[in-house]
Parts: structure tokens; C-alpha cells; sequence
């Protein structure tokens, strides 16, 4: 795997001065070492690929290498194993490169099988380790998609959106002030028929300020007691008659309007689902597997352990006694 991770950075190494020439910056999006995992790992997908028999190409073929065909199909899987960040040019842009690392590739391939290589204990260790995971993941891959399907996650949501207990929320703007004076002042402004929104923008000193001092919709545990009680205790379209005093200083509120909180929706909620679902199924699998299995382990357990430190102990007490003696 040297071969292919040196060839992995010569990718990297060339699309950065193509993809950075491209878009008229450098390539930015993560570290040298995991852009080279990203691509060696694509290359290595995509060896056997660019070393395809003769007569079995798929897509229309660019280049070969002692008779064994490299495709545009090739060149599109290696493409699209690519970091996010060297798909920002289109797959022509560097085309040639990448056709020229299969080359690469294809060589190494047909010279490691001439000599034999395939035939040695250690990749025959590796191959082995490989196809193990490959096998687990396979394994895994089948039976969530058999498990874990767009009616299960639809009926976990049903079940969800039926057992969702809605909770009061306001939305409600804010103007927060230094003083209790300051805050009077605003207030008075307001009895006299001052538009909130303006003076919000004016005068608060909070970050909403610009906004119209507008805090969107929220639940009463996410504000501080002092404030949530005068926000919830207010009608709609009404502002606060008395500054609202908390740790951040003085406020100044006018509840716009208020509603219950409803379950997201479906298509917000069904990533989150799947995860669960998966995660949930898997450990259960597994359990069960285990439950099935005839697992030993050899290993030993904590009191032989204390026994075996004890005698080792005494002996050691003993043969001291036995030197002062």
C-alpha cells in the first residue's frame, strides 16, 4: 500500500495546483494527511477497475495497458472518490490526471502480479483482513436495508408525532436597556404610540437590536425566569408596562404573537429516525449473535489475579525474612 499511498499524494499534489488554478485560490478543507486517506482510499477501490481483462470494459475506453482496458467509467469512480473539495472542477478539468494515475496504477498492478506478489503470506494476511471487514460491512449493509425501511421509519414517526406533547411558546421582541431610567423612558415613548421596531433598532443594546429586537418563537425554559414569566404572563400585542430587570440588564418586551409547539416534520425528523433505528438494530443483532455464539474468554478473572499478587507478595516477604536471618 506505500505504492498506492505515494501515489495518492502525487494525485493530491497535482489536482491542488489544477483545482487551485481553477477556482483562483488554493485548495482549502482539511489537512494534507486526510486528503491523501480520501484519495488513497478511492484508488485503492478502484485498482481492480484499471486493470479490467480485455472485452470487459464498461464506458468508452481511454487508454490500455498491455491489453487491459481503463474507461471513461474508470476515470469517473476515481473522480468521484475525490474530497469535496477537489470536485469543485469538473471531471474534464482533470481528466488527464487522473487517467494518468490509473495508468500508474494499472502498471504497478500487472507488475506486483507478474513477480507473484499476490502469492505472499503477508498480503495474503492482509487479503484475508480485508475481506473479513469487507464481509462484516456487506453483512451489516443487507440487513439494515432489510430491516430498516421507509415504512418502519414512517410508522416510528407516526408513533413519535402521536406521543408529541405540544408546549406553549411565544414570540415576542425585546429592548434591552443599561438603566431602569432608560428603559422608563422607552416605555413612555411607547404608551405614546412609538413603533417598537424602530426603537428596538434605536436604542437596545442587545444583539437583537438591528433585528428589530425580534427573538423569534421560544419555549419558557429557554429564556431566564425573570424574562419568561413577563413574556408568557403578556398578551399578544401588548409590551411590558414595568422594566423586566434580569442579569443582562433591563427589558423592555412585546410579545407578537402565541401558539403550541408542533412535531417537526416528517422530512426534518426521518434522518434522525434511520439513525436510531440503525444503531438500535445493530446492537440488538450483535447481542443476539453473541447470545448464540460460544465465546470463551481467556482472560483471568480479577480474585485469581488477587490470589496470584498475594502468593507473589508472601514469597517475596518471606525470602526477605529469610536474608535478615
Amino acid at each position: 500500500m506505500k505504492s498506492v499511498h505515494f501515489l495518492a499524494f502525487a494525485v493530491v499534489a497535482i489536482l491542488s495546483l489544477l483545482i487551485g488554478y481553477y477556482v483562483g485560490t488554493n485548495a482549502k478543507g482539511g489537512s494534507m494527511n486526510d486528503i491523501v486517506a480520501a484519495v488513497e482510499s478511492g484508488m485503492s477501490s478502484n485498482t481492480s477497475a484499471a486493470m479490467k481483462n480485455e472485452g470487459a470494459s464498461d464506458g468508452k475506453v481511454l487508454a490500455t495497458v498491455n491489453g487491459a482496458e481503463i474507461t471513461d467509467a474508470d476515470v469517473t469512480a476515481l473522480y468521484e472518490t475525490l474530497p469535496a473539495q477537489y470536485r469543485q472542477a469538473p471531471k474534464e478539468f482533470v481528466e488527464q490526471q487522473l487517467l494518468d494515475q490509473l495508468v500508474s496504477m494499472a502498471v504497478i498492478g500487472q507488475a506486483a502480479q507478474k513477480e507473484n506478489f499476490g502469492e505472499k503470506a503477508e498480503f495474503q494476511e492482509r487479503l484475508n483482513t480485508v475481506r473479513d471487514q469487507l464481509l462484516q460491512e456487506y453483512y451489516l449493509k443487507e440487513k439494515i436495508d432489510e430491516m430498516v425501511t421507509d415504512e418502519v421509519i414512517r410508522a416510528e414517526y407516526d408513533k413519535f408525532a402521536a406521543e408529541f406533547k405540544p408546549d406553549d411558546e411565544v414570540q415576542a421582541r425585546h429592548i434591552l436597556l443599561k438603566t431602569e431610567q432608560e428603559a422608563n423612558d422607552i416605555i413612555k415613548l411607547l404608551d405614546e404610540g412609538g413603533d417598537f421596531v424602530e426603537l428596538a433598532k434605536e436604542y437596545s443594546t442587545g444583539p437583537s437590536g438591528p433585528n428589530g429586537g425580534d427573538l423569534g418563537y421560544f419555549t419558557k425554559d429557554r429564556m431566564v425566569p425573570e424574562f419568561a414569566t413577563a413574556a408568557f404572563d403578556l398578551p399578544a400585542g401588548e409590551h411590558t408596562k414595568m422594566p423586566v430587570k434580569t442579569k443582562f440588564g433591563y427589558h423592555v418586551i412585546k410579545v407578537e404573537d402565541k401558539r403550541q409547539t408542533q412535531p417537526p416534520a416528517f422530512e426534518e425528523k426521518q434522518e434522525e429516525i434511520r439513525g436510531q433505528k440503525t444503531n438500535s438494530m445493530v446492537t440488538t443483532m450483535i447481542d443476539e449473535l453473541k447470545a448464540a455464539a460460544s465465546i470463551i474468554l481467556l482472560t483471568p478473572k480479577e480474585d485469581e489475579k488477587m490470589e496470584e499478587k498475594s502468593e507473589t507478595e508472601e514469597k517475596s516477604g518471606s525470602e526477605g525474612a529469610d536474608k535478615k536471618d
